[in-house]
């Protein structure tokens, strides 16, 4: 009615003719939000920054307030009150009850929100201004009360002080950020770990019940045995859906008390140094103080890791069993437990079998290996008469690169993600259906010889023994990677080794030295009639082969040595691998087991449940 009487107003004054009459033409009164004329649309917005009981408290103070405020001046009509419990003003994400009140005042629901503060609103700088301005702009606006900072955002100059407040309140956020980093720093640092309870875990109390601070975790032997199952069944093969399914069909209680597993909820358990007596600490961090995005620490922030912190429910080799087991699944390699064997007797004394799909790549695990057994034939004294009747010394056995008959000898090339064995290797082994890759890193030696499917690390020599002999190629990433360490290679060159095939009785077996591998490399070649470029290898001479033909003949003999025992020694060629020393611990259930296993938690859990 006001609108039509102002626009009749406008209408008769341009009707008027005297010339040079001056117009007084008044400005549309400003909102004034206690005119006594005009009903007001209230909503009040609270939160509170911790879920305690005395924030909790003060929430419900704070609706009480806003109640009686809105009593205190008629126009107002007070709709709703929007509150959000322990979620932090630095961001909008997961603020529900504030996001759905921006939304109903966008939809015309309310003229005007009330708030006890611009740190309460939002603490982000960016966000509150663009928030207040949005509202502003909407027809009708809608304005922002800021009660303890007596700013109305309707009024003409409130953007300026508004942008003091919400500078000043994004700041304090930094700030509290700031030191409570310090805090959990300083905590990490001196040990006094708040380590919360978890499945298989209680945290200790006193006399009176109330929880003992820093208190090392206390083991719930009834959820442990829950634990123990999960991480033996997960080394037997059974996959953590199939674990999750399994206890939510038996109604095992998660430490929530909820019957229903998952796959996340598995793999938390398996993923948990706790589980083996120990802490890691700041293991994720906030990388966003306004987003609030948590990351994966890799070493952004310092950590502590506490060993023996409190008493262990899984062994620590079993815990580190799993997570070699679950790195592999995670790059889809399939197959159970990786284990490390070591050959202690015969000509492959010392000699590990690689697992070439092993996600492993630090050399020392291989010297380990290597070393846990005795190196007897190291400690043999070596004649020289049982090379050759001759005195040959000073006599060099010439390089195999060296001769053009080394393409009809067995060899291999070495790249820092594949091994590659010529046709020759093939040939030598033309009845192989499966071989072992062996290694040595003392004496630097790479080995290969017949196997069984059944042998540990057993590797497909000839999938269709009907088809053209051809190379054979091996993808081995994580093992390239530990022997290009071993020997010092250079990652951007190539390695070819030429190898000594030999036999005796029924064994066979082709050998490579290491220490005699020529380098090659790849370098691009242009073809100017096309103008394309197509890479080409170029074989490389170490600089300590400028000055001999190849090796000392003793020397060579000492090195294959295989060719100089005596006739009537037995090779054992074929020994089998003994896992090495110390992983015997790490036991994997069998089938009957297992399934025993999980009877005994039906039967502790059925009576629980009425069953």
């Amino acid at each position: 009615m006001k609108n039509d009487e102002g626009r009749e107003q406008i209408r008769q004054i341009y009707r008027r003719e005297e010339p040079g009459e001056k117009v007084f033409i008044p400005a549309k009164p400003k909102i004034d939000i206690f005119e006594g004329g005009r009903i007001f649309r209230i909503c009040a917005y609270c939160r509170v920054s911790t879920d305690n009981d005395a924030q909790l408290s003060s929430y419900e103070l704070q609706q009480g307030h806003y109640t009686q405020v809105a009593e205190s001046h008629p126009n107002w009509d007070l709709k709703r009150i929007f509150a959000d419990e322990g979620i932090s003003g630095t961001s909008l994400k997961n603020r529900d009850e504030f996001n759905a009140m921006i939304a109903a005042c966008e939809a015309g629901e309310y003229d005007l929100i009330v708030t006890k503060s611009v740190s309460r609103f939002a603490r982000n700088l960016v966000d509150c201004i663009s928030l207040v301005r949005k509202l502003k702009r909407l027809n009708p606006p809608v304005g922002v009360i800021f009660e303890t900072d007596n700013l109305n955002t309707l009024s003409e100059d409130s953007e300026l002080m508004l942008s003091f407040l919400a500078t000043f309140a994004q700041e304090e956020s930094v700030k509290k950020s700031e030191s409570m980093l310090w805090s959990l720093k300083e905590r990490n640092k001196s040990g006094k770990l708040l380590t919360p309870a978890l499945l298989g875990y209680e945290r200790p109390r006193d006399e009176v019940g109330r929880y003992i601070k820093y208190a090392p975790l206390q083991i719930v032997e009834s959820e442990a045995d829950i634990v123990r199952f999960i991480f033996n069944a997960f080394l037997a093969g059974r996959s953590t859906t199939d674990i999750a399914t399994l206890l939510t069909d038996i109604q095992c209680q998660t430490k929530t008390g909820s019957t229903e597993w998952n796959e996340g909820s598995i793999n938390y358990i398996l993923k948990n140094e706790r589980y083996c007596g120990n802490v890691l600490t700041w293991k994720t961090f906030t990388a966003d103080l306004y987003e609030h995005k948590h990351k994966r620490n890799r070493q952004d922030r310092d950590q502590y890791l506490y060993v023996n912190h409190h008493e262990a429910i899984i062994s620590v080799e079993k815990f580190e069993a799993v997570q070699v087991l679950l790195a592999n699944k995670k790059h889809h390699v399939r197959g159970g437990l990786p284990v490390m064997q070591v050959i202690e007797d015969g000509i492959f004394r010392g000699f590990v079998p690689v697992n070439h799909h092993w996600l492993n790549d630090d050399p020392n695990t291989y010297y380990d290996a290597s070393n846990s057994v005795e190196n007897k034939n190291a400690l043999k004294r070596i004649r020289r008469r049982d090379f050759s009747a001759f005195n040959l010394e000073g006599y060099q056995v010439v390089r195999g690169q060296f001769l053009t008959a080394r393409y009809e000898c067995p060899s291999i090339t070495i790249a820092k993600e594949r091994i590659s064995f010529n046709v020759n290797c093939m040939r030598k082994f033309f009845d192989v259906p499966y071989i072992q890759l062996l290694l040595h890193p003392t004496e630097r030696k790479i080995a290969i010889r017949p196997c069984n499917e059944s042998d540990v690390h057993s590797i497909r020599w000839r999938v269709d023994t009907e088809k053209p002999l051809s190379t054979k190629t091996i993808s081995c990433p994580h093992f390239g990677n530990a022997l290009f360490q071993i020997m010092g290679w250079n990652p951007d060159f190539l390695y070819r080794i030429r190898g000594t095939w030999a036999a005796r009785d029924c064994d066979e077996i082709i050998v490579f030295n290491l220490t005699n591998a020529a380098p090659a490399a790849y370098i691009n070649n242009s073809i100017k009639a096309s103008g394309s470029i197509h890479r080409k290898r170029v074989s490389l001479c170490p600089e300590e082969w400028s000055d001999t033909f190849g090796q000392e003949f003793y020397d060579y003999g000492v090195q294959n040595g295989f060719f100089f025992i005596a006739r009537n020694y037995d090779w054992k060629a074929q020994s089998k691998a003994i896992t090495i020393p110390g992983l015997e611990n790490t036991t994997v259930l069998s089938a009957d087991e297992l399934q025993m296993t999980i009877e005994n938690l039906r039967l502790r859990v059925g009576p629980a449940h009425g069953e």
